[in-house]
């Protein structure tokens, strides 16, 4: 019967016969004398021992070291899919996001009497202008039709049927959309319907809607549709 032991050097299993206990032997390996042990414990192999732990390069020095805040680690959580932030959940605080609005600028109820003072002026600039508009255009409607007439140029039912068709054109169009624009602005005095004075505001800068008078109400015009898109004008057009 022999008995085996492990090298306490390399660990190579060492085979010597058996009543050879507290004796010495060489490793066959690594010829390292080695004490043969008891009988009764040469089955329990000496425990190797643990290597030491990597030591971890030293932290190159930066000049910029002192400027960069070091960050905390965040504390693992317990469930590895919780760490992640929710798509669906809410905004995450952002330190570098405008602090909340307090209560004093928070915003104003709406009120029908303070959007009707910011579009009384250019509300009453566009029916002044669209007045005007009206009147030139009246008094050239009739001249052309008196010249016309005067003329006898019209003989044919063709000729008449299409000289109708190009006043209604000329005249009829911009006078109809006119009183149009008149109605909605009319509308916006009493901060209603929306689409219609928007819509008055648009026509006083075309020569459809303004006639004679488009080229001074276009500035009206323009002031009227800055006036709408006021998020306070429009709450009061949703007033009930």
């Amino acid at each position: 019967m022999s008995i085996d032991f492990p090298c306490s050097n390399c660990h190579q299993t060492v085979r010597v016969p058996d009543g050879t206990e507290g004796k010495k032997t060489k490793c066959p390996k690594c010829q390292q004398v080695q004490v043969i042990p008891d009988k009764n414990t040469f089955g329990s192999s000496p425990t190797p021992a643990t290597p030491p732990p990597a030591q971890q390069p030293p932290k190159q020095e930066s000049l910029w070291d002192d400027l960069t805040p070091e960050s905390t680690p965040a504390p693992a959580s317990s469930n590895p899919f919780g760490d992640a932030p929710d798509p669906f959940g809410p905004p995450s605080s952002n330190p570098y996001s405008s602090p909340a609005h307090s209560s004093s600028y928070a915003q104003r109820p709406a009120s029908r009497a303070e959007a009707r003072s910011k579009l009384m002026g250019p509300a009453i600039g566009v029916l002044l202008c669209n007045g005007m508009g009206l009147l030139l255009l009246a008094v050239w409607a009739i001249a052309t039709i008196v010249e016309i007439q005067d003329g006898g140029e019209l003989k044919d039912t063709p000729e008449i049927v299409g000289a109708s068709i190009a006043l209604f054109i000329m005249f009829g169009l911009p006078f109809l959309l006119s009183l149009l624009c008149i109605v909605a602005m009319i509308r916006a005095f009493y901060v209603r319907n929306y689409a219609l004075v928007m819509t008055g505001f648009i026509l006083a800068l075309t020569p459809f809607g303004g006639g004679c008078g488009c080229f001074i109400g276009m500035f009206f015009g323009i002031w009227g549709i800055v006036m709408m898109n006021d998020d306070s004008v429009k709450a009061a057009f949703r007033l009930p």
